[in-house]
């Protein structure tokens, strides 16, 4: 059986339109990837950095943290662990620095949020990084 000419053509361009459809989406939801996360219902920005990096929006962990010290006072102990975003000077703080940084803190709230930080952001990150790094 040999396919008529218009009907390859037709299969041709279906199979186009699906794919300009699929990179139109990847496209659009690029600058969400992977930030889509949220603690007992308090969405939280995070980017990913080089390697098992990731950042996490000051502001929205302020959310979760009221009583974390303030951006130059978080800078000053932790240099590097501390940035503002070029587009709107978004204050961020990468995750294993959040971490030292809460370790000691005795409210509930706040160890629980340690443990999701650990589980949902910190962990997935390095087992993702390993993965990727030749043995």
């Amino acid at each position: 059986m040999s396919l008529h000419p218009i009907g390859a053509v037709g299969s041709l361009v279906l199979e186009a339109v699906g794919w300009l459809v699929d990179r139109l989406r990847a496209f659009a939801w690029r600058d969400l990837e992977g930030r889509h996360h949220e603690f007992r219902h308090v969405p939280i920005d995070i980017v990913e950095g080089n390697g098992a990096e990731r950042w996490l929006r000051l502001d929205h962990v302020r959310r979760v943290v009221p009583d974390l010290p303030l951006f130059p006072s978080l800078r000053h102990r932790h240099p590097r662990g501390l940035r503002r975003d070029d587009d709107g000077g978004v204050e961020r703080i990468e995750a294993r620095t959040l971490r030292r940084e809460l370790t000691q803190a005795q409210a509930l709230r706040t160890r629980r949020f340690l443990v999701w930080l650990d589980r949902v952001v910190i962990d997935p990150a390095e087992r993702r990084e390993r993965m990727r790094s030749p043995s």
